[in-house]
C-alpha cells in the first residue's frame, strides 16, 4: 500500500502523524509526506520521502490577514473559531492543491492520510478517485468551524469538479481520534466514522540525546515550561513565567524553540535549565507539572500523568485549555491574566493539590488503554481495500 500523508507544515501538525506513519512503514507499506519545504528537513529526517507542497504556516498566515483583517482582529476562541476556518479553506488549502493534485498523480498512493486541519488532502483524493483518512490531532474542535472552510472551499471544489461532505470533506471515510473519551468534545457523538487510536508516543528525533544536565537534577519537583514550536516568539511571557517560578523550590526546564536564543532571556540560576529545542520524549519522564500553550503536544503531557498550567496564546489553545480545567488536570492563565505572581499560585495549586496529579494519571490509563497505532494501519488498510466509510459499530 502506497499512503501519502499531508499536513499544515508545523511540528505540531506533523508530529502527531508520526506513530501512525512509522507504523504503517514497519508494516512495509510505502509512505510519504506532502507539506511545506519548512518541514522537509523533518519529514526526510524522520524517514520519509519529502514532496514539496503548499505554503509556509508564516506565509499562510500572513496572506489569511490580508484576506480577513476583521476576523484576524478578533480574540481568543472567537479568533480560533472565525479566522482559522478562512485561513485553512480560504488560503492554505487551495495553495496546497495545486501541488497535491500534480503529486498525487505522479506518486499514485493508494490512500491519503491528511491531519484533521488540512483540507487539501480530501479534495486531492476526490481528483483521483482514491479514499482519504482524517487524522485527529486532539480534542476535536467546533463542527461549525469545518462548515465554515467547507464554506470557504466550496469554489476551489467547483473548479476540480469534486464534491465533498459538508465538513470540507472530514469524516467521510475515517476519523482516527487520538483524543482520550473523557476529554474529548460531546460532539464526538456525531461523528460516525470516529475510531479511536493513540498517538501520544511521539518518540525523540533520530539520533537525539538528552541533555546531559538531565540526569543530574536535584532530587525536588521538576517544571518543564514550553509554548511549542509557533507561538513562542514573545520572549516576555518565557521571562514572566521563570520570573515566577525561579525562586520555587522545584528544578526548571524551558524550552524556547529552535529560533530563538535563550541568552535573550538573561543569566538564570544553576537549577533554570533554558535549551532552544529537545524533545519532550526525552523530558517529561523527568517532569511533575508543566507550562503549556496548549496546544497538541497535550496528549502527551498527559500521557505522562501530568497536570499543566495552560497558557493559551492562539488557534485551538484557548478550547483546549478550557476543556482541560473542565477536567481538572489544568490550571489557565489567559494572556491578561499570566503574571509572575500568577504563574507562582498556579503551580503552588497543582502542586499542592494531589487531585490534579490523580486526574491526570486517570487520563493517562485512558490514553494506554486506547488502541495503539498498529490498530490504525488496519483500519487505513480497509479504508484503501474498501473503498467505503467505516462506520463505527
Amino acid at each position: 500500500m502506497r499512503v501519502l500523508c499531508t499536513c499544515v507544515p508545523g511540528d505540531g501538525h506533523f508530529n502527531p502523524m508520526l506513530p501512525l506513519a512509522r507504523a504503517m512503514a514497519e508494516a512495509g507499506h510505502e509512505v510519504a509526506f506532502a507539506t511545506a519545504e519548512a518541514i522537509g528537513p523533518h519529514v526526510v529526517k524522520a524517514g520519509f520521502e519529502f514532496l514539496p507542497a503548499g505554503i509556509s504556516l508564516p506565509d499562510q498566515l500572513t496572506e489569511a490577514r490580508r484576506r480577513y483583517p476583521a476576523e484576524a482582529a478578533l480574540v481568543g476562541a472567537e479568533r480560533f473559531e472565525n479566522f482559522v476556518p478562512r485561513m485553512l479553506g480560504g488560503v492554505a488549502a487551495p495553495a496546497r492543491i495545486e501541488d497535491l493534485v500534480p503529486i498525487v498523480d505522479k506518486w499514485r498512493p493508494d490512500v491519503i492520510v491528511h491531519d484533521e486541519t488540512e483540507l487539501g488532502g480530501p479534495v486531492a483524493a476526490a481528483v483521483a478517485g482514491i479514499p482519504h483518512v482524517d487524522h485527529s490531532v486532539g480534542i476535536l474542535r467546533p463542527l461549525a468551524m469545518f462548515r465554515l472552510a467547507h464554506q470557504m472551499l466550496e469554489p476551489v471544489y467547483e473548479r476540480w469538479g469534486v464534491e465533498l461532505g459538508p465538513h470540507a470533506g472530514l469524516f467521510d471515510y475515517l476519523y482516527l481520534d487520538v483524543c482520550p473519551p473523557s476529554l474529548q468534545s460531546s460532539w464526538i457523538d456525531q461523528v460516525a466514522v470516529a475510531h479511536p487510536m493513540t498517538n501520544a508516543a511521539i518518540p525523540p528525533d533520530a539520533g537525539e540525546e538528552p541533555p546531559p544536565w538531565l540526569a543530574e537534577l536535584a532530587d525536588r519537583p521538576t517544571l518543564y515550561v514550553s509554548l511549542g514550536t509557533v507561538f513562542n516568539n514573545d520572549p516576555t511571557v518565557f521571562r514572566t513565567i521563570l520570573e515566577g517560578v525561579r525562586e520555587e523550590p522545584v528544578n526548571v526546564i524551558a524550552t524556547v524553540g529552535r529560533q530563538n536564543d535563550p541568552a535573550d532571556l538573561g543569566p538564570q540560576p544553576d537549577h533554570v535549565h533554558v535549551e532552544r529545542y529537545v524533545s519532550q520524549a526525552l523530558l517529561l519522564p523527568h517532569c511533575d507539572v508543566v507550562v503549556n500553550q496548549g496546544g497538541t503536544a497535550i496528549l502527551s503531557i498527559l500521557a505522562e500523568g501530568l497536570p499543566m498550567i495552560v497558557v493559551p496564546q492562539g488557534a485551538n489553545q484557548f478550547h483546549n485549555a478550557a476543556a482541560l480545567e473542565n477536567a481538572g488536570v489544568a490550571r489557565s492563565l489567559l494572556p491578561g491574566a499570566v503574571t509572575a505572581e500568577s504563574v507562582r499560585t498556579e503551580l503552588r495549586t497543582l502542586l499542592d493539590d494531589p487531585g490534579y496529579r490523580r486526574r491526570a494519571t486517570g487520563l493517562a490509563a485512558e490514553i494506554e488503554a486506547m488502541p495503539g497505532p498498529p490498530a490504525g494501519v488496519a483500519l487505513v488498510e480497509r479504508v484503501a481495500g474498501e473503498r467505503q466509510p467505516l462506520v463505527t459499530g
